[in-house]
């Protein structure tokens, strides 16, 4: 709890996290503040406990016990969401169509009089008119998907009063994973809808390597040379600084003993020392990041540009804008009696006495363009 407490300090308003959270109706500050302190006390004492008990079976406290939840979760999005940012950069967008990149991303930029066939502004002698432009058409993406997604909890009203805070006190956590096990989904199904696989080559120092090889120190260097020679709207890719590597768990140890090989000193008879054949490919070694993935299996890699090292994007997670964190919601359908009143949302539902939390998240991915991603499934 004190790494939440530093992490609410943050914010402003501590209530909506800076607007982050939209309270439900008839939530307060004051009605949230009242069910975090009751449930802070009912760990502590019987009496409290049964305070709780009482008021989550007689009275609407769930939905301020639903706001507290949110306040618990968000704070801690950003680091259930550390690995898909390594693998993706973000974007928001206003609506569930296709994404596009604007031209100036997208290609050139502008074309027509006002450039020369190096995309360069047109010179302007003195006194004459400046040449018309116009600015290239949107392109859409190789692939984009921004879904709803979610689920709903039941909690029966003998399970609320045999253990008053046990389930609701994990659902934050549990909530916390499910999110960001679902970014991770959606970011891999836009990297796996690459279709360019591993080509064969033959590096400068005459060493082969086979199409679709499995992962190695020399199919590193084959798939990098490969990927930035690849063009996109003429022109080629060019110099990556950073690549993330996915292979299957368990490959990470072994491929970064491959690697420490390249350039290795080793001993020969009479204590003369002389580097292994492939020392010089040491200067043409990319620079990578190495990732476990439990998507892949065997010996299936990925291989593509890190986030924010290439001038046009290449994969990226998609949220929705104005509904950018997940919500958590409560169920009220407890219906009214006879004699008038509603009835607490904790002394169960209509259909059964059941109260549901509900999930809901819009979350998605793009993929630029494949061009940028090799897709190695070796034989």
């Amino acid at each position: 709890m004190a790494d939440l407490k530093q992490l609410l300090e943050s914010y402003d308003d501590q209530f909506t996290l800076d607007g982050a959270i939209k309270p439900q109706p008839g939530v307060t500050e004051a009605k949230a503040l009242e069910a975090m302190a009751l449930m802070e006390k009912a760990r502590r004492s019987r009496v409290a406990e049964a305070q709780l008990a009482e008021l989550l079976t007689s009275t609407d406290i769930g939905y301020s016990i639903a706001h507290v939840l949110s306040v618990n979760m968000i704070p801690q999005l950003p680091k259930e969401l550390e690995p898909v940012e390594n693998l993706a950069g973000h974007r928001t967008v206003k609506d569930f169509r296709p994404v596009v990149l604007r031209g100036l991303i997208a290609s050139d930029g502008v074309e027509g009089a006002g450039v020369d066939e190096h995309g360069a502004a047109a010179v302007i002698p003195e006194g004459t008119p400046y040449p018309m432009v116009t600015v290239t058409n949107d392109e859409e993406s190789y692939y984009s998907s921004l879904r709803k997604r979610g689920f709903r909890a039941d909690v029966t009203f003998e399970s609320v009063i045999n253990d008053d805070l046990g389930e609701i006190e994990d659902l934050p956590n549990q909530f916390l994973k499910t999110v960001g096990k679902t970014h991770y989904a959606e970011v891999f199904a836009a990297l796996e809808q690459a279709s360019q696989g591993l080509s064969g080559a033959t590096l400068i120092d005459g060493s082969e390597v086979i199409a679709n090889s499995p992962v190695s120190a020399l199919a590193l260097i084959a798939g990098s040379v490969e990927i930035e020679n690849r063009e996109i709207n003429g022109n080629k890719i060019g110099a990556i600084s950073k690549y993330i590597v996915l292979v299957a768990p368990g490959k990470k140890r072994f491929l970064e003993y491959d690697i420490a090989q390249i350039g290795r000193v080793i001993t020969v008879q009479d204590g003369a020392l002389t580097l292994a054949p492939d020392a010089e490919l040491k200067a043409l070694f990319p620079n990578v990041e190495i990732i476990e993935s439990p998507r892949l299996s065997g010996n299936q890699w990925r291989m593509f540009p890190a986030p924010n090292t290439t001038e046009r994007p290449v994969l990226e997670r998609l949220s929705l804008r104005g509904y950018e964190q997940p919500e958590i919601r409560v169920r009220n359908d407890q219906g009214y009696r006879p004699g008038g009143g509603k009835i607490g949302i904790w002394e169960g539902g209509f259909t059964a006495d059941t109260a549901s939390f509900r999930l809901r998240l819009f979350t998605g991915a793009v993929l630029w363009d494949d061009a940028y991603v090799l897709k190695v499934n070796p034989a």
